[in-house]
C-alpha cells in the first residue's frame, strides 16, 4: 500500500501551556506525509499566535488555521470533519495537549492495511503527567469494543483515532444529524456510530502517545480521575452524557444495523421504567462496561437510580 497522505485534526482552546509540544511531536512523525488542520474555538491566551508561529515555520507542510464555532469541543471537531476537502480522506483526530509518539500515524496505517472500508483504529496511551513524568499504562479492553459497551462506556479515545478513507466518508455521511444535538463527546458519538453500523474498532497494545493529565481533563486516566468519575455519577452527569447518546444514535436508527438497533431500544426503554428494582441488569441485554467490576458498580448505580 502507498503511504496514503493523513489529515491530522485539532480542536484547540486556550492550549498555550502544552500546544508546542504536541505540535513538535507531529512534527518528529516517521510518516512524513501529513497535513494539520486546526480549528481554534475563541482562544484568549497565546494559542493562536502560536498556531500562526507554526505554520510559518513549517513551510513544508500544509496548515490550516479555522476559527471554530465556538459551542463546545465536540461540535469543534465535527466542524473540523465536515470540510469538504476532507472527503475520501485518511484524518488521524489529535488533542491540543498530548505527546505523539513517533510511530503515532505509521503505525495505525500499517494495521489498517487491507481493512480500510471496514475499520477504525485506536490504541493504548502512555499516562503522564503535565510535565510529562510517567504516571502509568492505559489498559486493554478486556472485552468486545462492541455497540453494547459503546452504550455506556467510551472506548475509542478520540487523541488516538485513525479514520481510512471508508469511516471518514461514513463519518461525514452522518454529521448532519448532530445538528442540535447535545453531544457530550465526539469521541464517543463515533464509538456508538461506528460499531452500531458494523464497522469494527483495532485497538493497538501499544501505546502511541503521552497523554497528559492533568486538571482541565474531563475524563482522564480511570485511576487517577475515579474520584471525579463517581462525583459525575452522583451528580447526574453521567446519566445525563449516556441519554445524550442514546438521543443521538436515534437520530441514527436508519443506518444502524438491527442488533445495534434492538439494543438501542430496550436500553431507552429500560432507561424509561420508573422501577429501578424490577428493571432488568444491562449485562443481559447485552450491556456491559469492560470490566466485571464496572459492570457490578454500573448495575448498583443503576438500582440506586444514578442511571
Amino acid at each position: 500500500m502507498n503511504q496514503p497522505h493523513v489529515h491530522i485534526l485539532m480542536g484547540t482552546k486556550n492550549a498555550g501551556a502544552f500546544l508546542s509540544d504536541q505540535l513538535a511531536s507531529i512534527r518528529r512523525q516517521n510518516h512524513r506525509d501529513w497535513s494539520l488542520w486546526i480549528s481554534d474555538d475563541s482562544s484568549i491566551d497565546s494559542t493562536w499566535e502560536g498556531l500562526l508561529d507554526f505554520r510559518s515555520n513549517t513551510p513544508e507542510y500544509d496548515i490550516r488555521l479555522l476559527k471554530g464555532p465556538n459551542v463546545g469541543v465536540a461540535a469543534n471537531y465535527f466542524y473540523l470533519l465536515a470540510q469538504r476537502e476532507l472527503a475520501g480522506q485518511w484524518v488521524a483526530f489529535c488533542d491540543q495537549d498530548d505527546v505523539w509518539l513517533p510511530h503515532k500515524i505509521s503505525r495505525g496505517v500499517k494495521l489498517l492495511k487491507d481493512r480500510e472500508n471496514s475499520h477504525v483504529y485506536s490504541s493504548r496511551s502512555f499516562y503522564v503527567d503535565a510535565k510529562l513524568s510517567g504516571i502509568g499504562v492505559s489498559p486493554e479492553p478486556m472485552r468486545p469494543c462492541h455497540f453494547g459497551n459503546s452504550i455506556v462506556q467510551n472506548c475509542l479515545r478520540g487523541n488516538t483515532i485513525i479514520c481510512p478513507p471508508g469511516v471518514t466518508d461514513y463519518l461525514r455521511s452522518i454529521l448532519y444529524t448532530t445538528a442540535n444535538a447535545e453531544i457530550p463527546f465526539h469521541d464517543w458519538w463515533m464509538y456508538q456510530a461506528l460499531t452500531g453500523a458494523g464497522f469494527s474498532v483495532i485497538h493497538d497494545r501499544k501505546p502511541s502517545i503521552l497523554y497528559r493529565q492533568h486538571n482541565a481533563n474531563v475524563m482522564g486516566a480511570p485511576v487517577s480521575h475515579l474520584k471525579h468519575r463517581l462525583v459525575h455519577i452522583a451528580k447526574g452527569e453521567f446519566a445525563n452524557w449516556v441519554d445524550s447518546n442514546a438521543s443521538a444514535m436515534l437520530r441514527l436508527s436508519s443506518v444502524l444495523d438491527a442488533p445495534a438497533r434492538g439494543k438501542l431500544l430496550r436500553f431507552l426503554d429500560w432507561r424509561m421504567t420508573c422501577n429501578t428494582r424490577r428493571r432488568p441488569t444491562l449485562n443481559s441485554m447485552g450491556i456491559y462496561r469492560q470490566t466485571y467490576v464496572g459492570d457490578i458498580a454500573l448495575n448498583l448505580f443503576a438500582r440506586c437510580g444514578c442511571l
